[in-house]
């Protein structure tokens, strides 16, 4: 997917490093914010340059749900792939009350993850080559 861009955010320092190479490994533009403003400022930044964004829930100074709305809200077709490390059958539910259905409990397999984000780009533009 030439030219779309793949926002991580994590707070987890080594977390967020992995993901930022393996995505870049696999030909991906990638953005990276250790908190919800931060990231929320990118994607106001980027607008619909950015194709995908992958979001832990528990971030500082914004948390995962509220970046997920404010994100939302600018960018209405935006992608979204939640994770976390707490609360899974309640953060489920309310993730796909706002049409996120895309949730991984934390400890994740980061191919997993990549997996996932290679399907709901394909989903946006399909036919089209990562």
């Amino acid at each position: 997917m030439r030219g779309k861009i793949v926002l991580i955010t994590e707070d987890e320092t080594e977390i967020r490093n992995l993901l930022v190479s393996l995505f870049q490994t696999e030909g991906f533009a990638v953005l990276s914010a250790s908190d919800g403003q931060q990231a929320l400022e990118l994607v106001h930044d980027y607008g619909d340059s950015i194709a995908l964004l992958i979001t832990d829930l528990g971030l500082p100074k914004l948390g995962g749900m509220e970046l997920i709305r404010r994100s939302r809200r600018l960018l209405p077709g935006l992608r979204i792939i939640a994770a976390s490390g707490f609360g899974h059958m309640n953060v489920r539910s309310d993730l796909l009350n706002i049409g996120v259905p895309d949730f991984f409990p934390k400890p994740f397999s980061p191919i997993d993850l990549l997996a996932a984000a290679r399907r709901l780009l394909d989903e946006e533009h399909p036919g089209e080559e990562m």
